[in-house]
């Protein structure tokens, strides 16, 4: 067999000499061909002749030619620079592709997440001068409200006594029941002040908005300013709305202006306007604490400024009503800050997680560019003999490099518009400007930027490598083995350590949210939510005066759902949980003295049916439940949670104990405790519960059922359409809205975490992804570059498995070093990720060793399929070969 080795050595020999006779006539060809396009651009011969030769730098030019055709400043220079890089990538078009799919990655996530931060956190707010826009709540920190809604006297007195301010508006939240226009409607509304839309900067699209006169008690006439969606659903869009009336409530109204289809506020599901009309009561209230405030700063007043004026009149205030306000005080909070809520510590983190991916696809280019900058060292060294200098060849490295990026750039822009789409689908309800993400010219400018800064940052490193050779040594057969195959080998472990420790750092982070959010889904919300079916009905008081009166339309209500096929039970009540928002009142305790000012007992209360509590699966722990028996002139009866047992009565049995909802004024007012139930989240599933107390919808007058919620034994949504007949046979006008399961409201409730973690999941997943591939090439062309060495030490008696263990711990050291790296790094970053996390630690171990091991393992199988291949070499043939 000697002679078939000895035979495909000379054929191996034929065809390298052959290669590199190709290679010249490549460059001849490349030198006819620009030739003949200068001839064709109007050039004459000899000129066409030599600009085709200055391309690959073979004449030395004059002074003039210098100032006007060489370098980067050289116009014509640079735009033969971008042929010749387009025909080179259009002559690899596998490595072209696989280019340009990584950085379109990475630079579309960047162009959609940056789109969502523009929109949310960067683009001013569509108000006139939106920076001094503010949001004003009391303090009331002691009592674990940092930002509670004022009481309506407090707000006059801010309004009075302020010197920061050219003006302050009121808003509370309502629903209206909107009848007389196709089916009956619940609209969510906004009672706001007549300087409200003035206040804002906004101008309506048809009419006009309140006048001061129409913000006053008793005022002649109901006017109404409606939302341009509104305004379309349920009118048609007719131009003629204005000074028509619409029924709410049943009361007759006046539509005096619709707004345009931008504005929104304080959030998208507000749809009508009415003014709010305080009564001289309401303006001396301090108990009451449910309005929502916004003021305009005077020019040149700062926010701090604003914040020590509110402060100092809330200082007074405690002093002049020691009762009310004690340990409330006032804070101020620009107005797109609280608009953006609290989701901007995500999309910043979101946002650093797509430069993460988009680093990584770079040093998966840059891996690719060394690799391929090897292959064309012989066209280098040929250019560099022609009289290329080394600037030149950077130049046109860095053209190749900028026109993938921009190729790129322009897919990732295509795929950043299927992305942004999909954002919307993930980001949450309650962040009102979701709506209004768009790639418009700055995220177009972001974009472009990226693109560009991307090029050079892949670029740089391999056309500074392919750029600094030994001409001798390359033109050489023996070449391959050359310092600056050690250089390049060096390079390309850098990128591959780099691609693992930023892999773990943006896996490390998805682990923490993934466990974070589970660990929030495995919270015990305290009632069953499967197969619950919710919805509004809430009662018109023009219509249904009396408490009397409503109390008979939901007992006729749950009699008649209760007698449906498939409901199990049903039940009313003034809030379900999960909502966030809810009633809560100060209570009194028999036998105990009353609370000093500002400490006073705060309960959270709904009002309830009987069979609530078996309805919505809440475990009774202790007594009996709210019952039929409990009617309006039975004595009043109350059910309290765990936490409100053990936190007022520990150690003791709460039946039979007494309390009343502030002060006692008869024996009539004290309610006698008959059951103790588990816990409720009522607000959040994070927060842990506070004290809670249900009390008889028959016995309460101060609170009103809005919720109706039936128990199935089917499809919940399957017996929406029934419950709602069952409603509309008592009252055809009234309204049933947000038809939702308990799930959905479950599912809602943590939408902002799942929003964080799906996000960054996919994030993470894309890095790892990138990362294994980027270990992968750099392993496959070690192997193809060390084919000799291997060769000879199986020659020498090295085994299969050593081989197998020579390459796998080449990739293997690599990794680990890029792990330990990651890990330092992880460990300071993780941290701003704090108030993202619920149940978890920024730094849990856990989460930290479970996601190196998986990476360790992923890039274990990286390596060894190449190393697979590395056993496979003829130890015979790689020696011939060389």
């Amino acid at each position: 067999m000697r002679w078939w080795h000895e035979f495909r050595y000379v054929v191996r020999q034929m065809n390298r000499r052959r290669a590199e006779v190709e290679l010249e006539e490549e460059i001849r060809a490349h030198l006819e061909l620009e030739t003949e396009q200068n001839i064709e651009a109007g050039m004459s011969p000899e000129d066409a002749h030599h600009a085709a030769l200055k391309v690959f730098g073979n004449v030395s030019l004059s002074k003039e030619d210098s100032r006007t055709m060489w370098g980067f400043r050289s116009l014509e220079t640079l735009w033969q620079d971008v042929r010749f890089g387009v025909r080179v990538l259009v002559k690899s078009p596998t490595f072209t592709i696989v280019a340009v799919i990584a950085l379109a990655l990475g630079i579309g996530a960047n162009s959609a997440i940056f789109s969502v931060v523009n929109t949310v956190l960067l683009r001013p707010l569509p108000y006139k001068d939106p920076d001094r826009l503010v949001v004003v709540w009391e303090d009331a920190s002691k009592h674990g409200y940092p930002r509670d809604t004022p009481a309506v006297a407090n707000y006059v007195d801010w309004r009075d006594q302020n010197q920061v301010f050219e003006g302050m508006a009121a808003m509370a939240s309502a629903s209206v029941n909107l009848t007389g226009v196709g089916e009956p409607e619940r609209i969510e509304v906004r009672r706001v002040s007549a300087n409200f839309f003035p206040l804002l900067g906004v101008e309506p699209q048809l009419g006009r908005t309140f006048l001061p006169e129409e913000d006053q008690p008793g005022a002649a006439n109901c006017v109404v300013v409606i939302s341009n969606g509104l305004w379309q659903r349920r009118f048609g869009s007719d131009k003629k709305i204005i000074e028509k009336p619409i029924n709410l409530n049943g009361v007759s109204c006046t539509v005096v202006g619709v707004m345009s289809p931008n504005f929104q506020f304080p959030d998208r599901g507000v749809e009508l306007w009415i003014p709010i009309a305080f009564s001289s009561k309401e303006a001396a209230n301090r108990g009451g604490h449910y309005l929502e405030v916004i003021a305009r700063m005077k020019p040149g007043i700062t926010l701090q400024q604003a914040q020590a004026d509110m402060s100092s009149i809330a200082a007074r205030l405690q002093q002049q009503y020691p009762e009310q306000n004690t340990d409330l005080g006032a804070v101020v909070i620009p107005l797109h800050e609280q608009v953006a809520g609290d989701i901007k510590p995500a999309l910043l983190i979101l946002l650093g997680a797509v430069g993460f991916v988009l680093l990584i696809a770079c040093a998966n280019v840059a891996n690719l560019l060394l690799a391929r900058a090897a292959a064309r060292q012989k066209e280098i060294a040929v250019r560099v003999a022609l009289g290329a200098s080394r600037l030149r060849l950077i130049r046109q490295f860095l053209t190749e490099s900028i026109l993938l990026a921009a190729l790129g750039g322009a897919l990732g822009l295509l795929l950043s518009l299927w992305g942004v789409n999909l954002l919307k689908t993930f980001i949450p309800e309650n962040i009102s400007q979701a709506r209004a993400i768009t790639i418009d010219a700055k995220v177009l400018g972001f974009t472009l930027l990226v693109s560009l800064l991307t090029g050079l940052v892949f670029g740089l490193a391999p056309a500074m490598q392919a750029s600094n050779f030994n001409l001798n040594e390359t033109l050489k057969e023996g070449g391959r083995d050359s310092a600056q195959g050690s250089r390049g080998h060096r390079i390309r472990s850098l990128l591959v350590i780099t691609e693992v420790a930023v892999s773990l750092i943006l896996l490390i982070g998805a682990g923490l949210l993934i466990n974070s959010f589970l660990r929030l889904r495995n919270v015990d919300p305290g009632f069953r939510a499967d197969k619950l079916l919710t919805m509004q009905v809430v009662l018109p008081k023009v219509k249904y005066r009396e408490q009397a009166q409503r109390s008979a339309f939901y007992t006729e209500l749950l009699h008649r759902v209760e007698v449906l096929p498939g409901v199990k039970s049903a039940a009313v009540t003034t809030n379900l949980p999960l909502y966030k928002q809810g009633n809560s009142i100060g209570i009194e305790i028999e036998g105990r003295p009353a609370p000093e000012p500002g400490k006073e007992l705060i309960v959270a209360t709904r009002v309830i049916s009987p069979r609530y509590f078996s309805t919505m699966g809440i475990q009774l722990l202790q007594g009996r439940e709210i019952s039929g028996q409990d009617k309006a002139d039975s004595p009043a009866v109350a059910v309290i949670s765990e936490t409100m047992a053990r936190r007022y009565w520990p150690g003791e049995d709460p039946i039979g104990k007494r309390i009343s909802p502030g002060k006692p004024e008869s024996p009539d007012d004290w309610i006698t405790i008959i059951g103790v139930v588990k816990d409720v989240r009522q607000f959040e599933l994070e927060a842990n519960p506070k004290p809670q107390m249900y009390l008889s919808y028959e016995q309460a007058g101060f609170f009103e059922p809005n919720d109706l919620v039936v128990s199935t034994n089917a499809d919940p949504l399957s017996m929406a359409a029934m419950v709602r007949n069952a409603v509309w046979e008592i009252d055809k006008d009234q309204p049933v809205s947000k038809i939702r399961t308990m799930e959905d409201i479950i599912s809602e409730s943590v939408a902002r975490q799942r929003f964080s973690m799906l996000l960054l999941g996919i994030f993470a997943i894309l890095a790892l992804v990138l990362a294994a591939v980027g270990i992968y090439g750099v392993m496959s062309y070690s192997v193809a570059q060390r084919a000799h060495e291997i060769g000879l030490r199986m020659a020498l008696g090295a085994q299969r498995s050593d081989v197998l263990k020579l390459v796998v711990g080449q990739g293997l050291k690599l990794v680990l070093i890029g792990v330990a790296i990651g890990l330092a790094a992880a460990f300071t970053l993780t941290r701003v990720m704090s108030s993202l996390l619920f149940g978890v630690s920024a730094t849990d171990p856990i989460t930290f060793i479970t996601i190196s091991l998986v990476l360790i393992s992923v890039a274990v199988l990286a390596s060894y399929i190449p190393a697979r291949r590395a056993t496979k070499v003829d130890p015979m043939v790689a020696l011939r070969y060389e």
